[in-house]
């Protein structure tokens, strides 16, 4: 499950993911998340995504989110910010699976959507 807002006024694309990600809805995720960043200016936003309540992946699945991560670095934000995962293993998985990926380390963790709000 997952749901993508564009705050025009705050200027904050909101995205909150749960669950269990299938191939196809992370395939749904990747287009979706393509469409909206084309109808802003993403140089003037703040990316957020809360993916507090994403679940440890299958490998293959697992291969997905590394592609989702990868799309969020390609977009060129002003910030990015990565409300933790509450599970350790689902947040040792994405941890794992972007550690190669560059300028990962520029990327802003919060622990909640009033954290995150508050480093933009």
């Amino acid at each position: 499950m997952f749901k993508m807002e564009i705050d025009k006024l705050k200027k904050v694309f909101f995205i909150t993911a749960a669950g269990f990600f299938s191939m196809q809805e992370g395939m749904d995720f990747m287009a979706e998340y393509q469409s909206r960043t084309s109808m802003f200016d993403p140089k003037e936003y703040t990316l957020i995504v809360d993916g507090r309540e994403v679940k440890a992946s299958a490998q293959d699945v697992a291969e997905q989110l590394k592609n989702m991560i990868l799309l969020y670095m390609s977009v060129p934000f002003k910030k990015r910010i990565i409300i933790q995962q509450q599970s350790a293993v689902a947040a040792g998985q994405t941890k794992r699976l972007a550690r190669d990926i560059p300028e990962f380390d520029t990327i802003i963790f919060a622990e909640t959507v009033e954290e995150a709000y508050l480093k933009l």
